[in-house]
């Protein structure tokens, strides 16, 4: 059982890595922080299931996923974000807005006949790894996180594009007076950051039921993972909600109270921000 345990908690954080760099990213590029990170992500997972219940194929479900993820991006961004922009924690605030919207409209269209079932985008079966059960579903779960946050770490790091996103992240208004054009920029971050979401989204509905709000547990633990992160680095991000995982789901069997997962997660968010306030008093940083 211990084995399970390790290889679900394994999966489990890092879903909780991927919501934290999608956090990370917006943080870093636009200075908002998006409460609506996992709404967004169980809405993408509901059009994922819809796209393969009409017939289509695993690989042709996952890309026009992720084509509408990153279409919603700038949607989002010129409707919720744009008009009349403020300060970074007024825009911050508006993302709440956005998840009580997202949570009527899916409660709405899919609510009522809930749970369902996430079709398998991958072949059923299991394999043995250093003496641990692991299915085809997880190690193929593990493989795209990693493939995704490698992916947005590059981006964020590539001479060009993450030149220009660090620049509007230090100073938008000197980044602006130097030819950045800023708008792309934030266009360019809140397209990545759906695209994250929503293979945050399919990668947890394959391991789970399909509901409204099953992701709502997972967001304190990625705000926890990325609060350990100094909301700064990607890989700790991943690394920390790797580890967050395995502790809870080991503390949800042992100690037989799932609740004390939940528990656990805001526990680490308070001890994360207390160590954030003592580093920025005496000038220490996460590494990026």
């Amino acid at each position: 059982m211990l084995n399970a345990t390790l290889v679900s908690g394994i999966v489990l954080g890092f879903t909780y890595g991927l919501l934290a760099v999608t956090l990370i990213l917006l943080v870093r590029t636009t200075g908002v922080l998006n409460f609506a990170v996992a709404e967004l992500a169980t809405l993408f997972a509901f059009i994922a299931f819809e796209l393969h219940r009409s017939g289509l194929n695993a690989l042709a479900t996952v890309l026009i996923t992720l084509l509408c993820a990153a279409a919603a991006g700038p949607v989002i961004y010129a409707v919720i974000i744009r008009p009349r922009r403020t300060t970074p924690l007024f825009l911050s605030l508006r993302t709440l807005g956005l998840l009580l919207i997202l949570q009527a409209l899916i409660e709405m269209k899919w609510g009522p006949n809930a749970p369902y079932t996430f079709p398998a985008l991958v072949s059923s079966g299991r394999f043995a790894i250093v003496g641990m059960n692991v299915t085809y579903v997880q190690l193929a779960s593990v493989i795209a996180a990693l493939v995704i946050a490698t992916g947005v770490g590059a981006l964020t790091r590539s001479p060009r594009v993450g030149l220009l996103l660090r620049a509007v992240s230090a100073d938008r208004e000197a980044a602006q007076s130097l030819g950045v054009n800023v708008v792309l920029v934030d266009l360019v971050a809140w397209s990545a950051a759906c695209v994250v979401a929503a293979a945050s989204g399919v990668l947890y509905a394959q391991q789970t039921v399909l509901e409204p709000e099953m992701l709502a547990p997972v967001l304190l633990a990625a705000f926890a993972a990325a609060q350990i992160a100094d909301m700064k680095s990607m890989p700790v991000a991943l690394g920390s909600g790797v580890l967050l995982g395995i502790v809870q789901s080991t503390s949800a069997v042992y100690l037989n109270q799932p609740a004390w997962s939940q528990i656990l997660s805001f526990v680490v968010l308070v001890g994360a921000l207390l160590v954030r306030r003592y580093r920025s008093r005496t000038g220490m940083a996460v590494s990026t």
